[in-house]
């Protein structure tokens, strides 16, 4: 795999807006020997009220110039185009995470999927108002079209910038009213597809889709084969494929649940397959350690380089 460099993913409740922690923590990065660090938007303080404020950029900026690191652009994990009450907060802050990209040079925007919260109280009180009475897998047809439409307007703002959109696929850990394109790359596809931009193309988060493969049936190497003609991004990190989570890190680690962001080949993914599979993808292998793990990024780095190497 000829990568363009490896990065590492901050941790934004960790950063929370301090600069001195914001530069901390990106000197684990650059100390294990990362090309790249991927930026998480809410943890910079940076976008407020749906815009750039200038003068927090300027400051954010002293820090992140302190290093020859390059960045990507994690958006805030819980922007949701499809949301029927702050769906136009989170239309107006991916804009602002657009404009932020391009004031910090970074040319990777990660999306995580849109997903419509169909509950029968949301039904009956906003969309049959609006919609009509149609079935849940109806409007949710309609409702792609519409998030669809929403993320082409972003892919033509973020392509004259000279930025990449990557649509992540996700994990649900309850699916009885959360509908969503994202569990699956081929839905992911799908919808890639329908947005017809060629800057705006998938993330493909490995260790989501092994969790996914699991809990809801479909096959892992397909899905990542699938993908990769329209992979921009790739996210990598190891899990042990049981989709549950006991809601606190130290309380799913002893037993292996849920989305651990483990260095590679400290869970059970088969990644020497997966490196294989996606042999001819070059762009940026970002791994998401659980930054209470830093000190094993030095060697899950080193570790990363001989695996693209194939040793």
């Amino acid at each position: 795999m000829q990568a363009r460099g490896i990065g590492i993913s901050l941790n934004a409740e960790l950063v929370n807006g301090d600069l001195e922690a914001l530069e901390r923590h990106l000197g684990y990065i650059d100390a294990a020997g990362c090309d790249f660090a991927e930026l998480i938007m809410h943890g910079l303080d940076v976008v407020i009220g749906g815009r750039v404020h200038p003068k927090r950029l300027e400051k954010v900026r002293e820090v992140l110039d302190k290093y020859e690191l390059r960045y990507t652009m994690h958006l805030p994990y819980e922007l949701n185009l499809l949301s029927y009450t702050k769906g136009a907060e989170y239309y107006a802050a991916f804009e602002a995470g657009i404009d932020l990209s391009a004031a910090i040079g970074a040319d990777m925007i990660v999306y995580h999927s849109s997903y419509a919260e169909l509950t029968d109280q949301n039904l009956v009180q906003h969309y049959y108002p609006q919609y009509g009475q149609l079935k849940r897998e109806e409007l949710f047809k309609q409702l792609l079209e519409e998030d669809a439409a929403k993320l082409r307007k972003l892919g033509v703002m973020a392509q004259e910038a000279g930025i990449s959109i990557g649509i992540e696929n996700n994990i649900w850990y309850d699916m009885k009213n959360d509908y969503t394109y994202g569990i699956q790359p081929q839905t992911v596809i799908q919808h890639i597809r329908r947005i017809g931009l060629d800057n705006v193309g998938m993330t493909l988060d490995v260790g989501h889709c092994y969790l996914t493969s699991i809990a809801y049936g479909y096959d892992f190497q397909e899905a990542i084969q699938a993908a990769l003609p329209y992979v921009k991004h790739l996210h990598i990190h190891d899990n042990f494929g049981n989709l549950y989570d006991a809601k606190a890190y130290m309380s799913n680690l002893p037993y292996g649940y849920g989305d651990l962001h483990l260095p590679v080949g400290w869970g059970s993914i088969p990644y020497e397959d997966v490196m294989e599979w996606l042999a001819p993808y070059q762009g940026i292998v970002n791994m998401e350690i659980e930054f209470r793990l830093h000190p094993h990024f030095k060697d899950s780095v080193e570790d990363m380089k001989r695996m693209l190497a194939g040793k």
